[in-house]
């Protein structure tokens, strides 16, 4: 089975080039430009995901807010990790890892190694 991994992201080009590379480094990628979309998607198959890859400025919500709603609603050992341009995400309560963009690719899948659990 292959590990599974969510990406939030409002820009869509954004969200094809992580799909892209991680899929061919064999990981099962969703992807999500809508943070409302991927929090009922994420609902309804609440074992599927191993990961959560978001960025932090979207709208309506902001990354942060998206993994609030994540862990309190529907998982609350999930691992989410922000990925975002923004130089000050300001409140980060929930002590979520953030990395900044650009991200080489060879990093982003260091990032993944690094936090999707082992299958």
């Amino acid at each position: 089975m292959s590990q599974s991994i969510a990406i939030v992201d409002n820009e869509h080009d954004t969200v094809q080039l992580f799909k892209d590379i991680l899929i061919t480094n064999g990981y099962d990628v969703t992807g999500f430009t809508n943070p409302f979309v991927a929090i009922e998607y994420i609902k309804e198959n609440q074992e599927k995901f191993d990961l959560i890859l978001s960025d932090y400025k979207m709208i309506p919500i902001n990354g942060c807010e998206l993994a609030r709603k994540i862990i309190t609603e529907v998982n609350t050992t999930i691992t989410i990790i922000i990925i975002t341009a923004a130089n000050d995400i300001g409140n980060n309560p929930l002590n979520l890892q953030v990395y900044f963009k650009p991200v080489k690719m060879s990093k982003l899948i260091d990032i993944v190694k690094k936090n999707i659990p082992s299958a």
